[in-house]
């Protein structure tokens, strides 16, 4: 099936090969001719894909698939993904990508990428390889993260149609690092309540009280505005994000807005907060309105997030009979007394702002657990009464 400068030919269903001219070799005074492997349902699409690269010609942008590198496909793929996910995760992809993956991947031509290849590089990071310098191999999330990483990168050239296949694909989940499921550590009612008063009269208190009766992410807490709390709720707009190129606020991890009730105790501290902040902001002249940060530094500005932590952190280790746990902890808190008090799920869900209720349940599993010990007490209880009231009979 001949077009000018171009030829296709159907490999095999859904596989395209596309032969095109890349005008004369000055050196040779040869005709240059590339060949790309296109991935589509019909040749009408193998056609829209040659055309592409024929266009990429007349503006400068073509690139020879046969000299293509799984290195220069990486460099590419973090600018295509830059504006499609948060800041922050762009940095951590760009980190592993330049640390673990080009250094290994990096030289071999794209479309002589093999599993072979990818076996390789996941047999030696689970070897070696850690920054550190210390021995052993990279954790087995890290590694997962990698893979993950990979796949997607991948997955979009072969989109691309500069890659057949994706060798990632075969890596299937008995074939990744397992990761072990680590215990959360969560706070009782009562060392909740120890905690807010030792941090009583430290600024580090309104976030502290904010996750414990809200269930917030740090970042979401941070970003919460006078405008958005009011008739005892608060509703989550945004979040503020911390990264290498400074603060920056942006959507909710699920993207979706959330209205969470708040306790009557929490809804009256927030008031005072109001009023004590007002008057705060005032005698340095600045006017508190409904932009104003909720919890931000004494000037109104926003608090760091790696700050927070690291004075939550600081101050914990002063304060007898609480655990040492993170300041993401306390989200886990809230859940946990949330569900063991009999709250559904899925208003847990709703207030935590997970995607699925699927998710809630798998990250408190061990919460289910106790509550099906007191579903079986209870069934329990109903048979030995509807036992004990048949005999009487």
């Amino acid at each position: 099936m001949s077009r000018p400068d171009g030829h296709i030919r159907q490999r095999s269903a859904g596989s395209w090969e596309l032969r095109y001219s890349g005008g004369i070799n000055p050196a040779t005074g040869k005709r240059k001719v590339y060949t790309a492997t296109f991935r589509g349902e019909s040749v009408a699409d193998a056609k829209k894909e040659l055309r592409r690269l024929l266009r990429t010609q007349d503006i400068g942008e073509h690139v020879d698939p046969t000299r293509l590198t799984v290195g220069d496909y990486l460099t590419s793929w973090l600018a295509a993904v830059r504006q499609e996910i948060s800041l922050k995760t762009h940095e951590r992809y760009a980190e592993l990508v330049r640390h673990f993956l080009i250094p290994v991947l990096g030289k071999v031509p794209l479309g002589k990428l093999a599993v072979a290849h990818v076996q390789n590089l996941y047999s030696a990071l689970a070897d070696g390889g850690r920054r550190d310098g210390k021995p052993g191999g990279l954790a087995p999330r890290t590694r997962r993260q990698i893979h993950a990483i990979l796949r997607s990168a991948l997955g979009r050239a072969v989109e691309d149609g500069v890659l057949a296949r994706n060798p990632c694909e075969v890596f299937k989940k008995k074939r990744l690092p397992k990761i072990e499921k680590k215990e959360l550590t969560t706070l009782t009612a009562e060392q909740s309540a120890q905690l807010l008063k030792s941090l009583a009269h430290t600024r580090v208190y309104w976030p502290t009280l904010l996750a414990l009766a809200t269930g917030m992410r740090r970042g979401e807490i941070l970003a919460l505005r006078w405008r958005n709390v009011g008739a005892g709720t608060v509703r989550v707009m945004e979040s503020l994000e911390q990264t290498k190129a400074g603060l920056r606020f942006k959507t909710t991890k699920t993207e979706k807005a959330r209205a969470i009730t708040l306790p009557a105790y929490a809804n009256d501290e927030l008031n005072r907060l109001k009023r004590e902040q007002a008057e705060s902001l005032l005698m340095l002249g600045v006017r508190q309105d409904g932009d104003t940060l909720v919890c931000a530094r004494a000037d109104g500005k926003p608090l760091q997030p790696r700050s927070l932590t690291h004075e939550f952190t600081v101050l914990l280790a002063g304060i007898k009979d609480v655990p040492r746990v993170r300041f993401h902890d306390l989200r886990h808190t809230h859940a946990t007394q949330l569900l063991l008090a009999g709250v559904h799920p899925k208003i847990a869900q709703e207030r935590l702002g997970h995607s699925t209720i699927a998710t809630t349940m798998d990250i408190y599993s061990h919460v289910s657990d106790t509550m099906q010990e007191e579903a079986a007490a209870k069934l329990d209880e109903v048979f030995r009464m509807a036992t004990a009231s048949s005999r009487v009979r």
